[in-house]
């Protein structure tokens, strides 16, 4: 289609030229003239013809291509960027890791992945550098490695793509390993993605070929490349299904996939397994194996201090755990490096507080290494480590109160309180109003004076003479809305894109026609009908050529209708969007972000400028046609009001863009000392010396736990959900369970949706909204809450233990009677005790069940036990156990009890096992909670309450107790908790308010009152 309008435009302007040779000179000139165009064509046709590219052949397209693998081969065996993370764990060799086959559950068949009626099982298992060549074993050349998180899957992948060997065959493919959260199906197809994304990371490949493009899609599309997607656990959940459907859609694309266990087991809640997808299974090292790598890697001043850590790995179970990640070795290793450090205080650390604590300390140590460290890339700016660990401290507290893993540079401004940002916004629009009122002073006093009616001039006089007054009234009125009004949120960054051309042309005259005939042919003429015509409207009429002779008011609306049409065809094609949405958020790097949207936000002035000075024009234009004003003002006062209105106008659209809020925050904060001036560079710094990782648009620490530790005691790190959750144990504490169960809920949504079900910070508020609705006998919403955890991996250790799980499933979703559950859950509790995995939540279901039933002293004996068992030292969390204990031992008459079990248990929620999979304990608490839902009829429960407190207060007076001033408080105290400033001393508010009704008559009373104080969280 445009050859054709190009062939048109070019007849043309052939045929204009010719016409104006012809009336200008004479015929000769144009024969001419036709003559040297002829000659010019000749020229071009015969240089065309010895220059022609001719179509190479199959050899020579075979060679090239080889030669091409080859250039990339050797890329990607020399790319440095990820020298520091191997560095760590294949120094002075590679720390041994394993894999092996997975479980069935998680696997296609084996003829789908053999590719064949006959195939039959292949053990993929292995270790260290070997995994290239078991891939190369699998016919249908897709992998899949699955492992927990810090098992090395970055590490495997990285070392896989260096295996290849240096002399390869001529048809063997080249392992490339990109990032997967950088993929967005929507935006790009698979083989687009991946074209780029080697192209990106690979500038020199082929640096030279016209059609670079096409060059790499033949070497993708012809399978010499084998794309290893590192961090698919990393792809947003919604985006993750869309990618997993496209592969599965590409049945004959090879790949290695890099995922966790648990993600990857979520997905196939609601999808289906990859298609002829080998899968293997990370395998924790060895303690000895460990131990020997530690020594081995110790420097000299070390060895002896890792040596004697290492013989204490067989006998100790805490520190092994501790160090059973090619992680935790990585960190351990760069820990104690430096001399005046001893690894040795780890083992006194591990025996008397345990794994976690362990962990927390190699964190810590980890990071202080890292920052002394050396390592970088060459270029980077580097910061002391005390003022680089303050900055991380800093940013790690701001996530924490955010509820987020993820940084990115345009949630920045998040990190100061909305107060700030509502006096900003009151600021920017009073400049704009100042702009706008100072350059337009001349054009208002000239256009006063040739108004006939005396408000309007006296008003045009008053504002120009003016403009503090309405600088200040737009401050404290934007400022004043700015505060009141919720939300806001980042704003993400934009981009200017062309968005014309042909089609947009057809478009602008299409909707220039509507509005047009709206514009002119019905507004104009109905506002002109009435009213006599000005000499000066008839004046200009008269000169437009080919106008019928209809009345005015027609010809005029006519007239507009077809300048409209014209304006907007115009516009439309030559459109260039100055807030186009940055569609590869995922692919690009901060700075390509920050400048896009600078970009964007700078042009933006000259559409703002040159439509307000076009409107200013045509407005006063339309004035002086329709006699309103005597005359027109000065042009040059006229260009200036367009350029004053202009930029207030570009001030209060784009004054708020995501660069400006950006630059605004960063310089506050860097003035506080909160974060460097430089903030992107500094992060570039902390990715090369590998405490932040780079991906989906914004950056991560390494590991979830590093984040928590740095904003450990962080003031700032206790806002958002901290607060909230603070102020429920508050009210767990003193029996208000029904209140501490609506907020503890509302963190958990918020911490699911934010940072993922399987977080320790979800993990710990779901253990408390299960103590608090226990305790409360509100199961509708626990039930609402475990819904929103994914399903639990089939991991027992027997086949015998894993059928009765599924069996206790089975009969709980189908509403077997509850001497059957009973019967399942004692054989369960036996099969567990028999095979030595007994972790006490199948007791505590089986307390439940008797509970239940009805045999309500046979249930508080279990219940009693278990909650013995977990005083003495057991670390299983048993929020259910706690919270129906709490409530029988209140029905009991013994409400101090009641509190110390719920207290204890409240605090023992932050202490997050190491032994159980948090998912297989959710399976088990929804058994439990659904049977109790069964079985508890809520509303007839409440209803009973409120008939109960009815016949209480029956003639009695109105009481205002020190209970019902207390509630009053707290009630004040839950208003202003999200407040960033009043939500702190609402929390220490409600301790004083708590501690008051902790009174033991007053817990009798709280629990047995008609309804609860609020709701929702």
């Amino acid at each position: 289609m445009w050859k054709w309008g190009l062939l048109g435009v070019v007849a043309g302007l052939s045929a204009a030229g010719t016409a104006w040779v012809w009336t200008r000179y004479d015929f000769e000139k144009v024969n001419w003239a036709w003559g040297v165009v002829a000659g010019v064509i000749a020229v071009y046709v015969v240089l065309d013809q010895i220059f022609l590219t001719r179509p190479a052949t199959p050899v020579a397209v075979a060679a090239h291509r080889q030669a091409l693998a080859d250039e990339l081969a050797e890329l990607v065996r020399r790319d440095p960027a990820d020298d520091a993370l191997l560095r760590t764990v294949d120094e002075p060799y590679p720390l041994p890791v394993r894999w092996r086959n997975a479980p069935e559950r998680l696997q296609p068949s084996w003829r789908s992945i053999g590719r064949s009626s006959d195939a039959g099982l292949l053990d993929l298992a292995g270790r260290d550098g070997t995994l290239w060549s078991h891939y190369r074993r699998v016919p249908s050349g897709r992998l899949l490695l699955l492992g927990p998180a810090g098992s090395g899957k970055s590490i495997i992948a990285l070392r896989m793509a260096r295996e290849s060997p240096v002399h390869r065959e001529p048809d063997a493919p080249v392992p490339v390993v990109l990032s997967a959260d950088s993929w967005d199906p929507d935006r790009l197809p698979f083989h687009d993605w991946l074209v780029d994304r080697i192209g990106r990371r690979y500038p020199q490949l082929a640096a030279d070929s016209p059609r670079r493009d096409a060059v790499l899609r033949d070497l993708v599309e012809t399978d010499l490349v084998v794309p290893v997607l590192d961090g698919l656990d990393e792809v947003p959940e919604d985006r993750l299904i869309a990618c997993l459907e496209e592969l599965n859609a590409l049945p004959t694309q090879r790949f290695v996939l890099t995922c966790r266990t648990s993600v990857y087991e979520r997905y196939l809640s609601q999808g289906e397994k990859l298609r002829g997808t080998a899968v293997v299974i990370l395998e924790p090292p060895a303690p000895a194996e460990v131990a020997d790598y530690l020594v081995d890697a110790a420097p000299y001043h070390q060895v002896d201090n890792w040596s004697t850590v290492a013989g204490t790995l067989d006998d100790d179970p805490e520190l092994a755990g501790a160090l059973s990640t090619p992680l935790m070795v990585a960190m351990a290793r760069s820990a104690f490096d430096a001399p005046g450090t001893d690894p040795q205080d780890l083992v006194p650390l591990a025996r008397e507080r345990g794994r976690r604590s362990v962990e927390d300390q190699l964190l810590t140590r980890a990071v202080d290494a890292a920052l002394r460290s050396r390592r970088g890339g060459q270029g980077l700016r580097r910061w002391a480590p005390a003022r680089a660990r303050a900055y991380l401290s800093y940013l790690a507290a701001h996530l924490e109160s955010l509820d987020l893993r993820e940084f990115r540079w345009w949630e920045l401004p998040a990190a100061l309180p909305r107060p700030f940002w509502g006096l900003v916004d009151g600021l920017r629009a009073g400049l704009a109003v100042w702009l706008a009122v100072a350059l337009a002073r001349d054009a208002l006093t000239g256009t006063a004076a040739l108004v006939d009616e005396r408000w309007v001039a006296d008003l045009l006089e008053w504002t120009a003479r003016r403009p503090d007054v309405l600088t200040a009234a737009a401050v404290v009125l934007v400022a004043a809305f700015a505060l009141l009004r919720r939300g806001g949120g980042s704003v993400p960054p934009v981009r200017v894109a062309f968005t014309g051309g042909p089609r947009a042309l057809a478009m602008g005259m299409r909707d220039g026609l509507a509005r047009g005939a709206a514009s002119g042919s019905l507004l104009t003429w109905a506002l002109l009908w009435p009213l006599p015509p000005t000499p000066q409207l008839v004046a200009v009429l008269e000169r437009v050529p080919g106008l019928p002779p209809w009345s005015v008011p027609t010809q005029a609306g006519v007239v507009l209708a077809v300048v409209v049409c014209a304006y907007n065809a115009v516009r439309s094609a030559l459109r260039v969007d100055v807030a186009a949405p940055v569609d590869d958020l995922a692919a690009a790097r901060p700075d390509e972000t920050v400048r896009a949207d600078r970009a964007a936000t700078i042009a933006a002035t000259v559409p703002a400028v040159a439509g307000s000075v076009l409107q200013v024009l045509v407005l006063m234009a339309a004035l002086r046609l329709t006699g309103v004003l005597s005359g027109m003002p000065p042009l040059p006062t006229l260009l200036y009001a367009g350029v004053g209105l202009g930029l207030g106008r570009w001030l209060l659209s784009h004054g708020r863009g995501a660069w400006v809020r950006f630059a605004v925050a960063r310089g506050v904060l860097a003035l506080r000392r909160r974060t460097p001036l430089q903030l992107l560079s500094f992060l570039s710094y902390a990715e090369a010396v590998g405490l932040l990782r780079y991906g989906a648009g914004g950056y991560r620490f390494r590991h979830g736990r590093l984040q928590g530790r740095l904003a450990a005691r962080s003031a700032i790190a206790q806002r958002g959900t901290r607060l909230s959750e603070e102020f429920g144990l508050e009210l767990a504490r003193a029996g208000y369970w029904t209140e501490a169960l609506a907020v503890f809920a509302d963190v958990t949504r918020t911490r699911v949706a934010n940072i993922g079900p399987a977080d320790d910070l979800t993990a710990a508020a779901l253990r408390r909204a299960l103590l608090a609705g226990a305790a409360a006998r509100e199961w509708a919403l626990l039930a609402e809450l475990l819904a929103l955890m994914p399903p639990p991996a089939a991991n027992a250790s027997t086949v015998e233990i894993q059928a009765q799980r599924e069996l206790v499933a089975r009969l709980v979703a189908g509403r077997a009677p509850l001497v059957e559950l009973v019967s399942a859950a004692e054989e369960l509790c036996r099969r567990e005790e028999a095979a030595g995995t007994a972790d006490l939540v199948a007791e505590e279901f089986l307390a439940v069940v008797c509970y239940a039933e009805g045999d309500v002293d046979a249930a508080r004996a279990r219940l009693a036990r278990l909650w013995d068992t977990r005083s003495t030292g057991n670390d299983l969390p048993m929020p259910i156990v706690a919270g129906l204990l709490a409530r029988l031992l209140l029905d009991g008459g013994d409400p101090i009890a009641a509190l110390t079990v719920c207290h204890q248990e409240m605090l023992f929620a932050d202490q997050p096992p190491h032994r159980s999979d948090l998912f297989v304990l959710v399976q088990r608490w929804s058994w439990s909670v659904e049977v109790m839902r069964r079985v508890t009829d809520e509303r007839a429960e409440l209803h009973g309450r409120v008939r109960r407190a009815m016949v209480e207060r029956r003639g009695r007076p109105i009481e205002l107790g020190r209970r019902e001033l207390a509630e009053i408080g707290l009630q004040a105290s839950h208003a202003v908790l999200g407040h960033p400033t009043l939500g702190p001393l609402a929390v220490a508010a409600s301790r004083r308010f708590a501690s008051a009704l902790a009174d033991p008559n007053i817990v009798v009373r709280t629990v047995n009152r008609s309804a609860p104080m609020w709701r929702a969280g």
